[in-house]
């Protein structure tokens, strides 16, 4: 059998992405985590399924190329966004995922803004044990660096550093030590930021089962969210990500994020 796919990517988070409504592709781990491969798959940082909402315009399925189901994915949001405002005429669509709902709209400039409500920061079901400064959690026998991190919850769980210099801190080096550290019941995702001003921040992510990424929808949020929570940047920022920008902004509640995805190339894949 063989099945469609487009492949896209927004600031170099990349996707394949299957239009599952009218399907029922079940994939499973193994056959996920060879399509992922970069050598000998497809290669993506997540595996995106389209299904039918019984009550937004569509739903999202996650997976991390480790095969794991994802909870929120906010650059995947972009590109599914991008993809249907392609193929029908509408500038606004609601997307809904496990953990909560996105609303896109397309911008006059062909960007695609991504608004999300910030869910409630509670972590007692991301820990293992009672921590009582979520704002300052303490990984310098990681890195000297990794002194005060933040937790956010932007729909899955973060943990956000602020650090004098990105290049300080080697995320290829310990970005899993974070991630599977034996405070998290089941890993986290992690941001490095470098405040440049006000209004700009630099940033680098490891994603939890993904590794390292040179974006991360939800980790963008979930960086400029703790700078702007401490007053370390304004309401409105630039977010500078490897190998692109990202604009963000933040009023009362809800959050959201511009950039324009882009495809790469549309193809087929057997499934036996």
């Amino acid at each position: 059998m063989n099945i469609p796919f487009v492949k896209m990517h927004a600031n170099g988070n990349d996707f394949v992405i299957i239009d599952n409504r009218s399907k029922n592709y079940n994939f499973k781990k193994n056959v996920i985590l060879a399509l992922s491969h970069r050598n000998t798959g497809i290669g993506f940082d997540q595996l995106i399924l389209l299904e039918n909402s019984k009550n937004e315009d569509i739903f999202m399925k996650i997976f991390n190329s480790d095969g794991q189901e994802a909870k929120m994915c906010g650059n995947a949001g972009l590109c599914v966004a991008s993809l249907i405002f392609a193929s029908k005429n509408k500038s606004s669509l609601n997307i809904e995922t496990i953990s909560n709902n996105i609303n896109a709209k397309l911008n006059k400039n062909g960007e695609i803004s991504i608004t999300i409500r910030v869910p409630s920061q509670i972590f007692t079901n991301i820990l293992t044990k009672c921590v009582t400064k979520t704002d300052n959690i303490d990984f310098s026998r990681i890195h000297k660096s990794l002194n005060s991190g933040v937790l956010v919850n932007m729909g899955n769980p973060h943990i956000v550093f602020v650090v004098d210099k990105l290049n300080n801190v080697d995320l290829f080096r310990y970005g899993s030590k974070i991630e599977n550290n034996e405070l998290f019941v089941d890993g986290i995702n992690t941001e490095i930021v470098e405040i440049v001003g006000r209004k700009k921040l630099k940033v680098k992510f490891w994603e939890r089962g993904a590794g390292h990424t040179l974006s991360c929808g939800s980790g963008i949020l979930s960086a400029f969210y703790a700078c702007h929570k401490n007053n370390l940047c304004d309401p409105e920022a630039e977010i500078e990500i490897p190998i692109g920008k990202v604009s963000t902004f933040i009023k009362s509640s809800e959050i959201t994020m511009s950039s324009k995805p882009e495809v790469c190339y549309m193809g087929e894949f057997v499934y036996e």
